[in-house]
């Protein structure tokens, strides 16, 4: 009597910035910056997508930027963003300005979604990512 074994492979697959993960994970990084927000003023955070090496941005997608989650006492200027609101679009990378202004003292996270694609000579691969960052308040 022969017995039988199976063998179980585990891929694990790191996800950058809260993206969506491929088998590539080096297709893009998505990064935040956040300039230190002060009571009742205007500041700005800045979405950052550079695709990584081989890769550009597609610049046909319908790439958007949707704020799902924003605290009380934080208005956000625009909850969703396109390519059109974006301060830089180009197969190099895009980057959003995302202006906001906190009414309140103290630390708030603000969440939501972005959507873009990128693309190397031979593929075109749609991402979607969670974005999300925290406001401290002064």
């Amino acid at each position: 009597m022969q017995k039988v074994v199976a063998l179980v492979a585990v891929l694990t697959i790191p996800v950058l910035a809260g993206g969506t993960a491929s088998a590539d994970e080096t297709s893009y990084v998505l990064k935040v910056d956040v300039q230190p927000a002060k009571k009742g003023q205007k500041a700005v955070a800045k979405v950052h997508i550079t695709p990584g090496a081989g890769y550009h941005m597609n610049k046909e997608y319908p790439t958007s930027l949707t704020f799902t989650t924003v605290p009380a006492g934080v208005l956000v200027d625009k909850m969703k963003l396109t390519a059109k609101d974006a301060a830089k679009f180009e197969e190099a990378g895009a980057e959003f300005d995302v202006a906001y202004t906190a009414a309140e003292l103290g630390k708030k996270k603000v969440s939501g979604e972005i959507k873009f694609a990128v693309c190397s000579a031979t593929t075109c691969d749609p991402k979607k990512s969670a974005v999300s960052f925290e406001i401290d308040v002064k």
